[in-house]
């Protein structure tokens, strides 16, 4: 039997290491050994990307709404609508009082069908909307972005909205919805997707988030519409569901040069660049999508998602053709077609370029990314293991970063971790990006839906083969 005090022996290398670590601490100042101790406790405090950051107390207009809410048993809720007791006669057809929150601005509604309305909202969301958590990149919607993704059939006349000061008449903040229609584990749900909200930098201490919201909701619920869709970075009461970002570079050397990429210690460029190679040649011959073959792809696509909890549904062929005919600069969609010219896949993915900054909020870089939005296959539905959907997911994805990099000159390629993703991001040399994305329901109540992510501990996400997930949101 070998001496069990061996075992406990220190090794010498960490005894050194130690001794160094002390002698450091010994020359700290008292200020710097405080600042160190403060720095260690919140860190050991810190919320991971799907805890609250405060007590459901403390969300004041959260608390008040129809919403699952922390930290009380929920046991006896049953999936379906949250609240039942109001109907269209109850709402007001007044909007929600301004002058609560700010003097000397009205509510207007946007028409982004008109270039110059179109104008005010695109300017508005390039210098206001979305930044990552430095404040160092922006989102760049084009306006022929905008228009594509907030006037879809059957979005109503009012559901642009928007905020304007009454002498200058500039638009100072803004919110939008287009209807969803949601399959939620086979319930089928009449909803809206809330997308843009977006308040001026020098008014975010107005508290107009919530009297946006309020506004949006007093709308959409005049049209008997009560449910809504909305997704955010943040931790509001409650997330039916937490994905991940994952993040593939195309053109590394930009961003590296931008501090998108950093290099891994001990790995050279040459490394980094060469893992990131793209493959010229496509795998799969590919046609763009077009109305010609909307009948199979709308069959393949309903078929598909039926492995989803989370579903899109399409009513009509107009917003079928909507959602996926290619546009210019903006999005990108394929299907594949067999011997008989058959469709057996599709694919498609939008571009949504950020801007980073510099000093002072000036642009000093565009970086063009790609997105990956919906795709179907027949694989989805067949036990062939020579025709498995990974392997078709990873040619597919191959030949999207073919042509987001050769033929759009994009930069990166995204994607969350929902619908079959997992089955490819790490063979295809997608890395965990530091941003989550939660999704919400507004007014219903369902189950914790899979994002593709579980949680071991509040730092440690492991990736699943497939999620719960096939919606969208732009």
């Amino acid at each position: 039997m070998s001496d069990p005090n061996k075992n406990n022996e220190a090794n010498p290398d960490k005894v050194n290491e130690l001794k160094k670590l002390q002698e450091l601490l010994s020359q700290l100042t008292t200020e710097q050994h405080d600042e160190l101790k403060k720095n260690h406790e919140e860190y050991l405090n810190r919320k991971g990307p799907d805890e609250p950051s405060k007590t459901m107390e403390e969300f004041l207009f959260w608390k008040t709404q129809p919403v699952p809410q922390f930290g009380k048993e929920q046991i006896a809720l049953k999936q379906g609508p949250i609240d039942t007791t109001k109907n269209v006669a109850d709402i007001s057809r007044e909007p929600v009082n301004l002058s609560r929150n700010i003097e000397g601005f009205e509510w207007c509604t946007l028409d982004s069908s008109d270039d110059a309305q179109l104008e005010e909202i695109y300017t508005l969301l390039n210098e206001n909307y979305v930044e990552d958590l430095s404040s160092t990149m922006r989102f760049d919607y084009s306006k022929e972005f905008l228009r594509w993704a907030i006037s879809p059939p059957g979005t109503k006349d009012d559901w642009q909205v928007g905020i304007r000061a009454i002498v200058s008449k500039k638009l100072v903040a803004f919110i939008s919805a287009v209807p969803l229609h949601l399959k939620i584990n086979n319930a089928e749900v009449n909803s809206v997707e809330i997308n843009f909200l977006c308040v001026h930098k020098k008014l975010r201490s107005k508290r107009l988030a919530p009297v946006l919201i309020k506004e949006i909701t007093r709308r959409v619920n005049l049209y008997d519409i009560w449910q809504a869709l909305y997704t955010a970075g943040v931790v509001l009461p409650k997330p039916i569901t937490t994905t991940r970002y994952t993040h593939r570079p195309l053109n590394w050397n930009k961003l590296y040069d931008v501090g998108f990429v950093a290099d891994p210690e001990g790995v050279s460029e040459e490394t980094m660049k060469s893992k990131y190679v793209v493959n010229k040649k496509q795998n799969l011959k590919y046609v763009p999508f077009s109305e010609e073959y909307y009948e199979e792809t709308a069959i393949l696509f309903e078929q598909h998602h039926q492995r989803y909890k989370l579903q899109h549904i399409f009513k009509t062929k107009e917003e079928f053709l909507h959602q996926f005919l290619p546009r210019k600069n903006v999005l990108r969609s394929f299907v594949t077609l067999n011997d008989e010219g058959k469709v057996t896949d599709f694919i498609s993915y939008y571009i949504l370029p950020f801007n980073v900054l510099g000093d002072e909020d000036k642009v000093v870089e565009n970086l063009k990314v790609a997105y990956l939005f919906h795709y179907c296959s027949d694989c989805a539905t067949t036990l062939d293991e020579d025709r498995s959907l990974s392997a078709r997911l990873r040619l597919l994805i191959q030949d999207m970063l073919t042509d987001a990099y050769y033929g759009e000159k994009c930069d990166l390629f995204n994607c969350l971790t929902t619908q079959d993703n997992g089955l490819f991001i790490e063979k295809e040399n997608f890395g965990m990006g530091s941003g989550f994305l939660n999704f919400y329901l507004f007014n219903y109540f369902t189950e914790k839906i899979n994002g593709g992510v579980s949680k071991i501990t509040k730092d440690n996400w492991v990736l699943e083969k497939t999620s719960e997930v096939g919606v969208v949101m732009i």
